[in-house]
């Protein structure tokens, strides 16, 4: 197919202007001349179509990475297909609010690509590939290093066992700075399971439960890329005052601003000192004027600062940013509570019993191994395919001395402890952790929170 088919081909399946050719050429044409030009499309002459044709057709054979990203449509779906979990990322992508970059290296037979990112203010998601002749399955480490001073960001990745060629994701939470304009993104490469290679033999020697967790793996190679984002993007973002303050289950409640970014939407939430109980979780959903609702985020934090001591967080849900919505209304369903006099939960570990526990917790079991106990507790899910944190991680013993807990699991549903067998509803998980180093007979773990309130008349908060 010669470029010129390529462009007629790409009009009539993206029925646009190309994404790749609108954001090459925002560093020199503000966003709002771009939509002009789209608006006025429909009108000029065929002189003119001629015109544009031959400037499109120069820029694909004389730009390569416009090449590239002209030739990647299939890409552009495979990103459709990537973001189709979060209405915000969704979103995005309908609205052409995607960053090209197309970046490749290759290292000992493992190529990484960064084909895309969308990027605003507060949030940066990366999406790249892996790819190699030599291993079926690659998993990948990501960091990031930024200029200036460290930390005030949180890195993710959710692509655990995508399949090589396909596209994997990460991202960047800035929480107390703004996004730079360049970073550095690293990609730490390491051999997975292809699920083609054999089942470990039934004698192997099971995992010590008390060993540290943590090493690194065996690294096939690594990876440097130096993004530049688009001002254009990372400018994306608007805050506003609401300063609201109400009653929620008879405790002092204010929304003090709110946060609208194109990837995401925060509320700054502050409690009154004098309540009794800290505020720990809110279920929740935000309506606008046509009704379009956008529930805790997707593709983000759920809540930051929503613990016991603090009287000040952030909730976190889908943006209304592509809906231009003019009012934005709160509606609060659900309330946790820690409450501020709250004893520890105490552990019979020999008896398996416990004191204390929050509501919808139940001791499952305890088990004393050579190098301690392992406690099990089962707790109701909440709202859909949703597992928490039960405890702080750390535990006292008789005397009050603090011990670590090195990591929690969790599964859904439960092991029968008449049968044996695993069973799920869909109501219920499990919470497994360590009590490592440790064959006392009583512990002491601090809850994460004491009760929650239903509302069965939702509390309804204008925001904007």
């Amino acid at each position: 197919m010669t470029r010129n088919e390529e462009y007629k081909a790409l009009l009539t399946e993206l029925e646009a202007v190309p994404a790749a050719l609108e954001y090459t050429v925002s560093r020199a044409l503000t966003r709002e001349k771009t939509s002009q030009k789209k608006r006025w499309a429909w009108g000029i002459s065929a002189g003119s179509l001629a015109t544009c044709f031959a400037c499109f057709v120069l820029l694909v054979n004389l730009s390569i990475p416009f090449a590239r990203a002209c030739g990647n449509v299939p890409v552009l779906r495979e990103l459709a297909k990537a973001v189709a979990w979060s209405p915000s990322l969704s979103a995005a992508v309908e609205n052409d609010y995607v960053q090209p970059i197309g970046q490749s290296q290759s290292v000992n037979g493992i190529t990484a690509t960064v084909e895309y990112v969308i990027v605003d203010m507060k949030q940066l998601n990366i999406y790249y590939t892996l790819d190699s002749r030599h291993y079926p399955q690659l998993e990948a480490e990501c960091h990031a290093s930024l200029p200036g001073e460290p930390g005030g960001y949180t890195t993710s990745s959710g692509s655990f066992g995508t399949p090589n060629g396909e596209l994997r994701s990460a991202r960047m939470d800035f929480i107390e700075r703004d996004i730079p304009k360049t970073l550095d993104f690293q990609i730490k490469v390491y051999a997975g399971h292809s699920g083609e290679e054999p089942a470990l033999p039934a004698q192997a020697e099971e995992k010590d439960p008390f060993a540290p967790t943590g090493s690194d793996p065996e690294y096939l190679a690594e990876f440097t890329f130096p993004l530049e984002l688009d001002p254009a993007f990372t400018a994306k973002g608007e805050l506003f005052p609401v300063d609201t303050e109400f009653q929620l289950d008879g405790r002092t409640v204010s929304i003090t601003e709110a946060e609208v970014y194109p990837t995401h939407m925060r509320l700054n939430v502050r409690t009154d000192p004098n309540n009794n109980a800290w505020l720990t979780g809110l279920e929740f959903y935000m309506e606008d004027e046509r009704g379009h609702q956008f529930r805790p985020a997707t593709n983000g934090i759920l809540s930051t600062g929503m613990t016991g001591g603090s009287d000040d967080s952030t909730i976190w849900l889908d943006s209304p940013y592509f809906e231009n919505s003019q009012r934005l209304t709160l509606h609060i369903t659900k309330a946790e509570w820690l409450d501020k006099s709250a004893p520890r939960v105490r552990l019979d570990l020999r008896q398996g019993m416990a004191e204390n526990l929050p509501e919808d917790i139940r001791f499952l079991k305890a088990e004393e191994l050579s190098g301690g106990w392992i406690v099990s507790f089962l707790a109701g899910i909440k709202g859909e395919n949703t597992m928490f944190g039960l405890f702080q991680h750390t535990f006292w013993d008789e005397a009050g001395q603090e011990h670590d807990i090195t990591w929690e699991s969790s599964t859904y549903g439960y092991e029968d402890p008449a049968t044996g067998e695993q069973v799920d509803d869909g109501s219920v998980f499990t919470a497994e952790f360590p009590l490592a180093d440790y064959h006392g007979d009583t512990a002491y773990l601090e809850p994460l929170f004491s009760h929650t309130t239903q509302f069965e008349t939702p509390v309804v908060i204008p925001i904007k």
